[in-house]
């Protein structure tokens, strides 16, 4: 007998059995019954035999960075969890996170677990699979594409994952559907212990290397992986792995250069471009159009929303406040290192006011002047910048910076820094450049889903929590090492005894 246990699992770790979560299987079960029990033959188990099949499961693991993980929860866990903003919408769960009393049963934490490792699942399948096709349509260069996307995924997965949670498992086999002739073997993959955190960026970087021989090299549609990109992935988590003072800087100059010095990015002219549209979202609700400068030449990596009916952004609607109280409020702290650092055009393209008098009141901010993200201001059509060129620069800026070159250092925060009207830096130290590069960082990303990873790769986090001006300050004080990642999920200790709850939880 055998059973799909596609939808069993799906949202633990179980979900790795199965990959691509809507696609080729025709009748997905929620739970077990007699129909999806077979006779024990191999007649019901899935098989990938054409290129439309495997175009069909890398379309559905695109997919994953519309999830909301990437549409919403980025946003929570890097700006409500850091010094840029605070919870906004009064979900206790969302709450937990800003104020650092994150419990095991927190829903964010459960569903983001949840997201990338099924993300991670449906690479695996591809991984396992793309070999096997003998079918001529999949030219040789197509299926090293498509590998190498797949090794992407699973790559940025784990980034994430490592980052968030810890120590967790490392799953990089495809697992297949259960049968009683092969449960002792897929039960262990099922349910694994978890993996050193030095094994976890071991496979991080194999991926990312992998991928960056296989992708695409450029795409004018920034909905591509491409070598930018991976290089991008490759410099941050070369500055990320081993901590700030331990870093690898002759490794983040390497990738973060070949971005910079590739001719076909570029920085727009103008700040707001990247975020313009061609109507104004104050009359009553969001429109549902593109951003004027979609793929743009700074963008390294966006989502291509279309329609509902496809990839929708309702993203834009968790932060924009046109209605009721949004996710994400803007901090006094942040609005007040724009002002402090005379940075008017990054400070009026970021944040927007609104008079929300009747609707409700806030602990810190005037119902006439309440603040609301700027950064998405259209909703369905909108794509969203996940990764753009300034990340690179600034990551060189970082390298450059350690490595003993200071002059280099400056050049490259004054490049960002010109484009949004400011003149160079003052920073004239390494240890002063340090702290110019991290507020460079912070402005220019502020409300993008940046801060929290950032600070936490430099040690700084609880630090610069507990200088915040307003609301974090509150809360600052229970700060903590134990408080730089979340809990494992409950709900997966519940159902894999194997794993370990992080200290402090």
């Amino acid at each position: 007998m055998k059973y799909n246990i596609k939808n069993i699992f799906c949202g633990a770790i179980a979900c790795m059995s199965l990959a691509a979560c809507n696609f080729l299987d025709e009748a997905p079960y929620s739970e077990l019954t007699n129909e999806n029990w077979g006779s024990g033959d191999k007649d019901h188990a899935t098989e990938y035999t054409t290129a439309t099949q495997m175009e069909q499961l890398l379309t559905g693991a695109y997919g994953d960075f519309a999830s909301e993980f990437w549409q919403l929860d980025l946003y929570i866990m890097n700006e409500a969890q850091s010094d840029n903003a605070y919870a906004g919408e009064d979900k206790d769960q969302t709450r937990q996170i800003d104020e650092f009393r994150m419990s095991s049963s927190n829903g964010t934490a459960s569903r983001d677990w949840s997201y990338l490792y099924s993300h991670i699942s449906k690479a695996n399948t591809i991984i396992e699979w793309i070999p096997k096709i003998k079918d001529s349509a999949l030219t040789e260069k197509r299926r090293g594409e498509i590998s190498g996307d797949a090794h992407f995924m699973r790559a940025i997965a784990y980034f994430n994952l490592v980052r968030l949670f810890g120590h967790v498992p490392l799953i990089t086999q495809y697992i297949p559907e259960i049968s009683v002739d092969n449960i002792e073997e897929i039960y262990p993959l099922l349910y694994p212990s978890q993996a050193e955190i030095s094994d976890i960026y071991t496979q991080i970087i194999d991926d990312l290397e992998y991928a960056e021989e296989n992708v695409m090299d450029y795409s004018a549609d920034k909905f591509k992986i491409t070598k930018a990109l991976v290089r991008l992935q490759l410099a941050e988590v070369y500055a990320t792995k081993d901590g700030f003072q331990n870093a690898d800087w002759n490794q983040v100059k390497k990738y973060a250069k070949l971005i910079t010095s590739d001719t076909r990015y570029g920085l727009l002219d103008n700040f707001d471009d990247l975020f313009a549209i061609d109507d104004n979202p104050a009359s009553g609700t969001l429109p549902n159009i593109n951003l004027k400068n979609e793929h743009s030449k700074e963008s390294i990596f966006e989502v291509d929303y279309n329609s509902w009916s496809t990839l929708g952004n309702w993203g834009a609607q968790m932060v924009y406040g046109l209605d009721w109280k949004k996710f994400c409020t803007p901090s006094q702290d942040l609005h007040r290192a724009f002002t402090n650092a005379g940075d008017v055009v990054r400070r009026d393209a970021t944040i927007r006011f609104g008079n929300v008098t009747g609707k409700w009141t806030d602990k810190y901010w005037a119902a006439n002047q309440y603040p609301f993200s700027n950064k998405m201001r259209a909703q369905e059509a909108a794509n969203i910048v996940l990764f753009r060129l300034p990340e690179a620069i600034l990551l060189l800026a970082d390298a450059e910076n350690e490595l003993g070159n200071l002059t280099e250092a400056k050049k490259l925060v004054d490049i960002v820094r010109d484009r949004a009207g400011l003149t160079g830096t003052t920073a004239n130290t390494k240890e002063t450049m340090r702290l110019a590069i991290e507020n460079e960082h912070r402005l220019e990303f502020a409300l993008e889903g940046k801060r929290w990873f950032d600070l936490k790769r430099r040690g700084r986090f609880i630090q610069a929590m507990k200088a915040c001006t307003d609301h974090q300050s509150e809360y600052a004080g229970s700060l903590n090492d134990n408080r730089l990642i979340w809990p494992i999920p409950q709900s997966e200790k519940e159902m894999n005894e194997n794993l370990v709850q992080n200290p402090g939880y």
